[in-house]
C-alpha cells in the first residue's frame, strides 16, 4: 500500500488524545472506513427513493444524500411513516435539530475561550513589562 501524506490541525485538547492512540495513523484510516461504511453517498433504497422520492429514513447505512444533517430521530420516522408529516418535512426537522445541536456545542465552546482570554491578556501584560525591564537595563548599561 503506498502512503499518501497528510497533515491535520489539532487543538490542545485533541492532540493529547491523539497522543495516548499507540498508532494514531492507522487510528485515523480505520475511523474514515467506518464512517464510509455507515453513511452511503448513493441512494442506499434506490427502488423506495424512485416511488416516493426519499429513502428510507432508518436504513443503515443512513443514505448521505436524502439526509445529508444526520439520520432523523425515531419518533419522526414515525410520523412520517404514518403520513402524519411530509418528506420534506422530515427533512426539514431532521436539518433545524442538527442545526440546534451544533449551535449548542457552539456555545458551550464560546463560553471557555472568554475566560482564557482574559487569562492571556493578563499573561500578555507581564510579557509586555518584562520587554520593557529588558529595554530599560540594556539602556541603563550605556549610560
Amino acid at each position: 500500500m503506498s502512503r499518501i501524506i497528510r497533515t491535520v490541525s489539532l487543538d490542545r485538547k485533541s492532540d493529547e488524545i491523539a497522543a495516548k492512540k499507540p498508532n494514531f495513523s492507522r487510528w485515523v484510516r480505520e475511523q474514515l472506513v467506518s464512517q464510509d461504511e455507515s453513511v452511503q453517498n448513493s441512494h442506499v433504497t434506490l427502488a423506495l427513493y424512485r416511488e416516493k422520492g426519499i429513502c428510507n429514513p432508518s436504513s443503515s447505512p443512513r443514505c448521505n444524500i436524502c439526509f445529508p444533517h444526520g439520520r432523523p430521530i425515531l419518533s419522526d420516522i414515525r410520523e412520517y411513516n404514518s403520513g402524519r408529516i411530509t418528506s420534506s418535512e422530515l427533512q426539514d426537522i431532521t436539518k433545524k435539530k442538527s442545526l440546534s445541536q451544533s449551535l449548542d456545542k457552539n456555545l458551550n465552546k464560546e463560553k471557555i475561550p472568554k475566560d482564557i482570554e482574559n487569562i492571556s491578556i493578563q499573561k500578555t501584560g507581564r510579557k509586555e513589562r518584562k520587554y520593557l525591564r529588558r529595554t530599560l537595563r540594556y539602556i541603563w548599561s550605556f549610560i
